[in-house]
């Protein structure tokens, strides 16, 4: 019993630990990783996400692009949407870090289990409603107590579907994914997706308009992500993406190039093997088509169009009407 140690010595060591006077031994030996099993140190969890999953810090970048270009289009305003940080925390801790009033809206990953969420913030919600009406935005909106009626609602409703559409095409080339959105909550309490002690990816982004800037927020349980943490360690994903849409933008302009068969039948008939062999010079066969009728235009032998036979600049020619119905059958 000479080596336990009182409890003196225990705070005593446990105070030089806290201040860095003691060192711990936070490596593990490679002779204690057996079988190729990689040690799973829970404690080392917390902080920069996108440094254990450099996938991630690709997807965001691409999100971030397809957002700022989406949220302009739809409101006719200048926007300008940055990251702000990316960190894994527990989410007891994410939710309280979450300002009131703010709209928490949760969607799926298929097919990934679990669910996410999105959280806009008041500033940023109500600062979209101001500017879309017209208004004269401010800098510093009084949000206590407020709450988001029928028109707010609606406008958030649009900004989640428009997240959701680039959210899903930013993460097209590393994992197949369907964002599906769920429903909206108010209060974090309703809108658990993980456990106060579970680790969640959260991507805080600052989006700004006439000078005025709101906060939104992407949650994702790891839990939900670990299925393909595989592909989000993978290293030199930027330069496989740039090089896919480089080729992409490359043999598009090819195409665009190529010469291809434009073909219209002005009608057809059936006729027997002895009228065939009767067939001269001079002879006259019917069609089932009347000069007034339309006619298919094939492309490479796909029928695509509809139009109307004619002269254009002393050559016969083909108005196009309309395209062809891929419904129906023109054989």
């Amino acid at each position: 019993m000479a080596n336990v140690l009182s409890q003196d010595e225990v705070d005593s060591l446990l105070g030089g630990i806290a201040e860095g006077k003691v060192q711990t031994e936070t490596d593990i030996p490679e002779s204690e990783k057996k079988d190729g099993l990689e040690v799973y140190d829970f404690g080392m969890q917390a902080g920069p996400a996108h440094l254990r999953m450099p996938a991630l810090g690709i997807i965001n970048e691409r999100f971030v692009g397809f957002l700022r270009a989406s949220m302009s289009a739809a409101t006719a305003l200048d926007i300008d949407v940055n990251i702000a940080s990316v960190d894994s925390v527990k989410f007891g801790e994410f939710c309280r870090s979450i300002p009131v009033p703010a709209s928490l809206n949760i969607f799926k990953m298929d097919p990934l289990r679990g669910f996410a969420l999105i959280v806009l913030e008041g500033q940023l919600v109500f600062t979209f409603v101001d500017a879309l009406f017209g208004g004269r935005s401010v800098s510093h909106v009084k949000l206590e107590g407020k709450t988001f009626t029928t028109i707010e609602r609606k406008i958030i409703e649009k900004i989640v579907k428009i997240i959701l559409v680039d959210l899903q095409k930013a993460w097209s080339d590393v994992h197949k994914l369907k964002m599906v959105f769920t429903r909206s909550e108010i209060d974090p309490q309703f809108a658990a997706i993980a456990t106060p002690d579970d680790l969640v990816i959260a991507t805080k982004l600052i989006v700004d308009l006439q000078n005025v800037s709101g906060g939104m927020t992407i949650c994702i349980p790891y839990s939900t992500l670990e299925p393909i943490r595989g592909k989000l360690k993978q290293r030199f994903q930027r330069e496989k993406l740039e090089v896919d849409q480089k080729w992409k933008r490359y043999i598009t302009e090819k195409v665009k190039e190529l010469t291809i068969n434009l073909s219209c039948a002005f009608g057809k008939a059936g006729i027997t093997g002895r009228e065939v062999l009767k067939i001269k010079v001079g002879d006259v066969i019917q069609l089932d088509k009347k000069m007034s009728d339309p006619v298919i235009v094939s492309v490479e032998g796909v029928p695509k169009f509809i139009g109307y036979p004619g002269t254009f600049n002393k050559r016969k020619a083909i108005k196009i009407k309309e395209r062809v119905n891929k419904e129906l059958n023109y054989g």
